[in-house]
């Protein structure tokens, strides 16, 4: 029996987005767009067209030639009538941009991206990614969703090409790739924001795969042993509170003996305590 592969239903954007909702909305997207082999020649990296406009309706789009098998070839017409049904479906799911955006000024998926980011404000920026020391464990937040939301901060801040930012002053020719460095800062930093503590308790329990895993490599673990690993945080500081507490706890002064001897007046009043003189 064959198997047939149905797209999860597509949902418009709203308003209100994050990076992650809009990845998420144009990966989705994207898949439902390549079950129409007719959309494909569009999907692929480094496809373009021209704009719109009366001068150019069918935006730069030429016939198939002899190259091409005749049963396959296609011309012009054709194919801009799928590339505007292409862009037509994009733009439906896409209220919060003007339509003429999509169907008559962007030239690529691409700019299409870009157009919708820079909408959102999602925009990369230098200066965008000193937002990533905002990032904190909300009051209700699952450790593992603020993990998903640095990776996805650290994943959209990578560099690429086009983006309009130098490094060193360096023009980026190539998308950049997430590193296993990176990923080792990123679980690092999720540990931190967890608990200021756990990196050194991970530390001291994973102590033996880490010699020859990267801190990455294991987070699968950590994850899994979370709760045991901030139980014995918090015991360790409650047991520290109590050494603590009983170290500043006063000792109780001891009442000096009633001596029921002879007493010198003499010497009391000096506040002497030695009253051998009477012996």
């Amino acid at each position: 029996m064959a198997t047939t592969h149905r797209a999860p239903k597509q949902w418009p954007l709203t308003k209100n987005e994050t990076i992650n909702s809009f990845e998420s909305w144009k990966h989705n997207l994207q898949y439902t767009l390549s079950l129409d082999p007719s959309f494909s020649p569009y999907l692929v990296e480094g496809a373009v067209w021209g704009k719109k406009s009366k001068t150019s309706p069918l935006r730069g789009l030429t016939n198939d030639g002899e190259d091409i098998q005749e049963a396959q070839r296609k011309t012009a017409v054709q194919k801009n009538a799928a590339l505007e049904l292409m862009l037509g479906q994009i733009a439906n799911y896409c209220p919060i941009i003007s339509r003429n955006t999509i169907l008559k000024n962007c030239t690529s998926l691409k700019k299409i991206w870009q157009a919708i980011r820079l909408h959102f404000g999602f925009q990369t920026t230098g200066g965008h990614f000193l937002e990533f020391n905002n990032i904190t464990l909300g009051p209700d937040e699952r450790p593992e969703d603020l993990y998903q939301r640095l990776v996805a901060f650290t994943e959209d801040n990578l560099m690429r090409e086009g983006g309009g930012i130098s490094h060193h002053d360096q023009v980026i020719d190539e998308d950049e790739e997430i590193t296993p460095t990176l990923e080792n800062f990123v679980v690092l930093t999720w540990l931190r924001l967890i608990n200021p503590d756990l990196p050194r308790l991970v530390k001291q329990r994973y102590g033996t795969e880490l010699r020859s895993r990267t801190l990455a490599s294991i987070k699968a673990e950590i994850s899994q042993a979370l709760d045991s690993l901030l139980d014995e945080l918090s015991s360790n500081d409650a047991a520290r509170s109590m050494r603590t507490s009983s170290q500043r706890r006063p000792m109780p002064k001891l009442k000096a003996k009633k001596s029921f001897g002879k007493s010198c007046p003499l010497c009391e009043q000096a506040g002497r305590h030695d009253h051998a003189h009477f012996h």
